[in-house]
């Protein structure tokens, strides 16, 4: 059940991918860079049991989850770019049993995203491959919360994006497939997820940006020692959220996400405070 105290980490990187420069059009140059840091925090008692039922936790635990991630995605050509994104994670439990914390570098992604075709001038189409190395701290002992899951992951995503310009209105869809392999270690096989991603926002000027998202997964059952088991993980979410265009290129941006429905799954709310900008 420590494990736990990470997944959720993992299912809010849909949320701290998107920014007021994203819907699907690349850097647009070779050379050009853009960063993103986002904080997050969660804490909660609650979880979604194997059935999909809200409940507190039946260990009576609490999870205190805080994390950076740091997003980096850099033009290699007008139609190519390519991301890579690093997590500090600050991971706490606490139960009437145990107090629990671990601090350090997560598991780390990398993406290319490839932008072939354009539906017009106001709607393009993007392909993403990537992969995310097991490189957190993840040992085999039930009394330390892990940085990282254990195992490697990778992802296939197409991405559509169109702005409804003159109307200051854009909408993006992602949807695709992440590839989980076995951890050799656990001796489990965590199964392949389908992801999605829904986002739809709107400028209020050139400075202010509010958006609202709907994304979720659902994965197939476990595999343990070679035997399917009947546990899975999915979750759907709903996250609303906005930015301001403080100086020059660079945005604040803050939000919540609140989990509607899920299966083995933390479901208490989250909050994100992000800082992202261009470099050059």
């Amino acid at each position: 059940m420590i494990r736990v105290v990470l997944v959720v980490l993992l299912a809010g990187m849909g949320f701290l991918h998107a920014s007021p420069a994203s819907a699907q059009w690349t850097q647009g140059k070779a050379g050009r860079v853009w960063v993103k840091s986002a904080l997050f925090w969660q804490r909660t008692g609650q979880e979604f049991d194997a059935v999909g039922n809200r409940r507190e936790r039946i260990d009576q635990g609490t999870s205190n989850s805080r994390a950076i991630f740091t997003d980096v995605i850099v033009g290699l050509h007008p139609q190519l770019d390519l991301w890579l994104q690093i997590p500090y994670l600050d991971l706490a439990f606490s139960s009437p049993a145990q107090d629990l914390r671990s601090r350090g570098f997560g598991d780390v992604r990398a993406w290319l995203r490839w932008q072939p075709v354009r539906l017009g001038a106001s709607t393009p189409l993007a392909l993403r491959v990537g992969a995310k190395a097991p490189l957190g701290f993840s040992p085999l002992d039930v009394t330390i919360v892990p940085l990282g899951e254990g195992q490697w992951d990778l992802e296939v995503f197409g991405e559509v994006g169109h702005s409804f310009w003159p109307a200051p209105v854009y909408a993006e869809l992602w949807a695709g497939y992440r590839a989980r392999f076995a951890n050799a270690t656990t001796i489990k096989d965590p199964g392949g997820e389908y992801v999605f991603l829904l986002e739809g926002g709107v400028n209020l000027s050139t400075r202010i940006l509010l958006k609202a998202t709907l994304d979720g997964f659902a994965g197939r059952n476990w595999i343990v020692e070679g035997v399917e088991t009947s546990s899975s993980r999915s979750i759907l979410s709903l996250q609303l959220g906005g930015g301001v265009k403080v100086v020059g290129p660079v945005w604040v941006e803050a939000g919540g996400r609140y989990p509607l429905a899920g299966r083995t799954f933390p479901a208490g709310p989250q909050l994100v405070l992000g800082l992202s900008g261009r470099l050059r």
